[in-house]
């Protein structure tokens, strides 16, 4: 193999190699309002999904998804307010005791 090729080939691999590091965008969801009263959060920073994965943010919760090719859903912003797993609204005494205590 020439010289010239295997510089080529190196670089078409570098260059896909990478175009794959978390550069995909979130699908679109196909509900659209969540009939739950709590939310089911899988993920609250991009690094908890897997590799080729996007955290999304999506009317139930945040979840994982393949990386889609075109923006077309919400991704999740890293640093933003979040908990995993079941997260249920505020009780009213909750939310009482936050305007005194806060």
């Amino acid at each position: 193999m020439s010289f010239t090729l295997r510089i080529v080939l190196v670089t078409f691999f570098l260059v896909a190699c990478d175009s794959s590091d978390g550069s995909g965008y979130c699908p679109d969801f196909t509900v659209k309002i969540c009939s739950y009263k709590y939310k089911i959060n899988d993920c609250c920073a991009q690094a908890d999904c897997p590799a080729g994965a996007v955290c999304c943010v999506q009317p139930c919760g945040n979840v994982c998804r393949r990386e889609y090719g075109t923006p077309i859903g919400e991704p999740f912003v890293d640093g933003t307010d979040c908990k995993l797993g079941h997260v249920y609204p505020e009780k009213w005494y909750q939310k009482l005791w936050h305007g005194i205590s806060g």
